[in-house]
């Protein structure tokens, strides 16, 4: 045994110096010198061919990590698998896979980039565009994106507080209760085609003072040709007079194609918004509070909303209450308040559970009843 112990250390020992053959080599040489049976030469060659073999394939899954993620190309993604609770709902209970993302993006040169993204529940392209940075102070984007009309909407779904989000901002920044969507029947997630430019100004040495973003979009939402002659317009700035503190307002000035209530026929019609948003972030502490005021076709909306969120293990374990009131008709009170409580924690990075509760309070214009919502998801980021 002592002897089969002293081999197994030389040989190991020369692995790592001689490839396959010249362990071969070895072997026969130490079963003609009596050293080793043939029998102890054979199985150690069926390890040492392991072990190769072993080597050979973790190579090969670095090779082709590395050649799906260079600079030039790099692929990413993430999925959301939702249950929802709802005392009001038929069907009470249900639990869905929400949305899987798949993204691509590189850099083609030195100041140009892109970026794509694609939904596979719902296929759709979400987004595509190209970065021209050539300096913090300007970025020029051009293809699909988000616009810079509120805060909460810059968010991705995996780094917002809560599950879904805020009514008012989904009613007045493309989303699924914006009119946007009777022109094209579908929830455009605050994004459009079009072409901004962004970036911060005025560096303090800690912070920079001014962030801006001015955008031209077609106004039609994800994947919709043009319906009429007119371009939409939209503007924000936000100024940081200390650091972590953002306070600031912008507009979005433009028209939505559809059939308005009382009307037979599909129009343009006016779709302007104003906010002004403020937030403020530390390591432990994340708040935000946004007002909008909108007209969609002559009728007066309004909407605002305020967060808090606290963080009880930094980056790990986080609680927030949100309150959101949102009228859809001013002039008749179309009316609802949103109170939700929520609970995060992150299992590994941007990997986390999420726990929701909600309440919303209908006014009689609303026609719907008040209800308890609990929503709870397992969110996935690679």
């Amino acid at each position: 045994m002592k002897k089969l112990l002293l081999v197994l250390s030389l040989f190991t020992a020369c692995s790592l110096t001689y490839s396959q053959d010249s362990n071969s080599e070895l072997l026969k040489k130490l079963v003609e010198k009596n050293i080793l049976t043939q029998d102890e030469a054979d199985s150690l060659q069926v390890s040492s061919n392991k072990n190769t073999q072993n080597s050979s394939f973790s190579q090969s899954v670095e090779k082709i990590r590395q050649a799906f993620n260079t600079p030039y190309m790099q692929f990413g993604g993430y999925g959301l698998l939702m249950y929802k609770y709802s005392d009001v709902n038929k069907v009470k209970h249900d639990l869905s896979t929400r949305v899987v993302f798949l993204h691509m993006q590189g850099q083609i040169f030195k100041d140009l980039k892109y970026f794509v993204m694609m939904e596979f529940v719902n296929p759709t392209l979400t987004e595509y565009y190209v970065d021209w940075t050539p300096s913090s102070s300007f970025n020029l984007r051009v293809g699909q994106m988000k616009t810079p009309f509120s805060l909460e909407n810059q968010f991705s779904l995996t780094a917002l507080e809560s599950i879904t989000n805020t009514r008012s901002v989904s009613a007045f920044s493309g989303m699924g209760d914006d009119v946007l969507k009777l022109q094209n029947n579908r929830n455009n997630i605050g994004r459009d085609m079009g072409i901004k430019a962004s970036g911060s100004l005025i560096n303090t040495g800690t912070h920079d003072f001014l962030e801006y973003g001015l955008g031209i979009y077609q106004g039609t939402g994800l994947v919709t040709n043009e319906t009429n002659n007119s371009k939409d317009l939209t503007a924000n700035i936000m100024l940081q007079p200390v650091k972590g503190f953002r306070i600031g307002g912008g507009g979005y000035f433009g028209e939505a194609t559809y059939i308005k209530a009382g009307d037979s026929e599909r129009n343009d019609h006016v779709r302007n918004r104003w906010i002004i948003s403020s937030d403020y972030k530390n390591d432990r502490l994340y708040a935000r509070a946004e007002w909008i005021k909108a007209n969609d076709g002559g009728i007066a909306k309004e909407g605002i909303h305020g967060v808090g969120l606290w963080y009880f293990i930094p980056e790990k374990l986080n609680a927030f209450a949100k309150i959101d009131y949102l009228n859809q008709n001013k002039e008749i009170n179309n009316e609802v308040m949103d109170y939700t409580l929520g609970i995060n924690y992150y299992f590994y990075k941007s990997c986390r559970f999420q726990l929701n509760y909600t309440y919303s309070d209908y006014s009689s214009k609303w026609n719907a009843p008040n209800s308890n919502v609990v929503l709870g998801q397992m969110q996935i980021v690679f």
